[in-house]
C-alpha cells in the first residue's frame, strides 16, 4: 500500500471512530434529557390531577385538604411506578417572595430537590421530589454499557487492522531489503570460492605446489560450506526446523582465534583492535561449526555497525554449570525499544535511507537458535553511542534432548 493511501485510510478510520463516539455521546445526552423532561411532565400531570379535585372554588384552601392532597399525590406516584420522598406545599403568590402557607412532608429527606408548580391564583401548589438523576442513569445503564463495549470493540478492531497494516508494510519493506541484501550476502562466499578456484586453474605456481594447492582448496571448501550454511539457515528460518548438532569437545580459545583470523581477513580495511581474554584451558562440549558461526555473527555485527575503529573484546567466564562467552564492541549500540525485537527472524533495525550495511536479519536469530539447541541462552546489554555486549551462555554438559534438536 502506498504511503499516501495508507495515510488516507488511517485518517478515515480515526475520523470514523471519533464521529461514532461523538454520535453515541450526543444520543446518550439527548436520551437523558428526554427522560428527565418526561419525568418532570409526569410530575406536573400528577399535581394537575390532584389539584383539580381538592382546590376550593373560591380560591382558598383548608388546612386539612393539604393532607388529603398529599395522600392523593402519593397514590398517583405509586401508580406511576415512582418511588421517592416528596413534599406538597401551598404558597402565596401575592407577595414578591412566595410564602409557604401550608406544607405536608419532610423537606430534610429530599436529596437534590426537583419541583413542579401549579398556579391557582392567589395561591401556588408545589410538588417537590428527589432529583431522578441516579434513577435515570440506572435505567440507562445497560444501553450505556452496550454503547461503551461497542466503541471499545471497534477501537480494538481498528487497532488490530492498523497494526496489521503496519506489519504488512514492515513485511513488504523486509521483503524488499531481503531481495537486495541476501544477494550481497550470498555473493561473498561465491566470489571467494570463484577467486580461489580461478587461481588454481590459472596459476601454475599454485597448482604445482601441494601445500598452496591444498590451502586454496581448503579455502574454497570452507567458503562453499559457509554458503551451504547460509542456505540452510534461510530454509530453517522459514520452516522452523531445529539445528542438528554434532557435539564434541572444543577448545574455546581455538574457536575464538579462528574467528579472529577469518574476520581480520574479511575486514582488513577496518583495522580492528582485538582484546581476547579466553583461557586456553577452557573446553566446552558443543557443535564447533555452529558455535564458531555464532561468535562470528556477533563479532561481524560489532564491526559492521561501527562508526569508528572497531574494538572487539571476547572473554569467557566459567562457573560450575555454565560457560558464558561475552562478545563486546564499541559500535553504535542498539536502542532500548529495538532490543526486544533484535533476535526475531529477518528483523533489522531501521536505518532510514542508509544501505551501507548489508544483511538479511538472520544472524542474531541464528545465534539464538544455536543457544537454544545447546540448552543455553543469549542476552545483551547495549547503550546507544557506547556499544553492545552479548552474553552467550552454554551449559558445561548437554542433554540428549539438545542433541536431537
Amino acid at each position: 500500500m502506498k504511503k499516501r493511501l495508507f495515510t488516507i485510510v488511517l485518517l478515515c478510520g480515526i475520523f470514523s471512530l471519533v464521529f461514532l463516539a461523538t454520535v453515541e455521546t450526543l444520543w446518550s445526552v439527548s436520551s437523558y434529557r428526554a427522560m428527565r423532561n418526561n419525568y418532570k411532565h409526569q410530575l406536573q400531570s400528577i399535581l394537575e390531577e390532584a389539584s383539580w379535585q381538592y382546590v376550593v372554588i373560591d380560591k382558598y384552601m383548608e388546612f386539612g385538604s393539604v393532607g388529603r392532597l398529599h395522600t392523593l399525590v402519593g397514590d398517583q406516584l405509586t401508580a406511576a411506578g415512582i418511588s421517592t420522598e416528596y413534599v406538597v406545599e401551598v404558597l402565596s403568590s401575592t407577595d414578591a417572595e412566595p410564602i409557604v402557607l401550608m406544607a405536608k412532608g419532610d423537606k430534610r429527606v429530599i436529596d437534590r430537590p426537583m419541583s413542579v408548580d401549579k398556579s391557582l391564583s392567589p395561591i401556588v401548589l408545589r410538588l417537590t421530589v428527589n432529583d431522578p438523576h441516579n434513577d435515570i442513569l440506572s435505567s440507562m445503564r445497560n444501553i450505556l454499557l452496550l454503547q461503551l463495549l461497542s466503541i471499545l470493540l471497534l477501537v480494538a478492531i481498528f487497532y488490530y487492522l492498523v497494526n496489521t497494516l503496519f506489519r504488512a508494510k514492515t513485511i513488504e519493506k523486509i521483503r524488499q531489503d531481503l531481495t537486495h541484501n541476501i544477494t550481497h550476502e550470498l555473493r561473498t562466499p561465491i566470489a571467494a570460492a570463484y577467486a580461489t578456484t580461478d587461481l588454481l586453474l590459472t596459476s601454475e605456481q599454485i597448482s604445482e605446489q601441494k601445500s598452496l594447492r591444498d590451502e586454496y582448496l581448503g579455502m574454497t571448501l570452507k567458503e562453499l560450506k559457509r554458503l551451504n550454511n547460509m542456505v540452510d539457515e534461510i530454509l530453517r528460518s522459514s520452516t522452523d526446523v531445529g539445528l542438528a548438532l554434532n557435539l564434541e569437545r572444543c577448545s574455546l580459545r581455538s574457536i575464538v582465534e579462528d574467528v579472529r583470523t577469518m574476520l581480520s581477513l574479511k575486514f582488513q580495511y577496518a583495522e580492528i583492535e582485538w582484546v581476547i581474554d579466553v583461557d586456553e584451558e577452557i573446553v566446552i562440549y558443543a557443535d564447533r561449526f555452529h558455535l564458531e558461526s555464532s561468535i562470528s555473527a556477533l563479532v561481524d555485527n560489532g564491526i559492521k555497525y561501527n562508526e569508528s575503529r572497531p574494538k572487539i573484546t571476547i572473554s569467557a567466564r566459567v562457573s560450575k554449570n555454565h560457560t558464558t562467552i561475552v562478545v563486546s564492541d564499541n559500535g553504535v549500540g542498539i536502542p532500548y525499544a529495538e532490543q526486544r525485537h533484535i533476535f526475531e527472524k529477518f528483523y533489522r533495525i531501521p536505518q532510514g535511507n542508509r544501505h551501507d550495511t548489508k544483511g538479511y536479519g538472520l544472524g542474531l536469530s541464528y545465534v539464538k537458535s544455536v543457544a537454544k539447541s545447546h540448552n543455553g541462552t543469549i542476552e545483551l546489554s547495549s547503550k546507544v553511542g557506547v556499544g553492545t555486549s552479548f552474553y552467550l551462555t552454554l551449559p558445561n554438559y548437554v542433554t540428549k534432548k539438545s542433541t536431537n534438536s
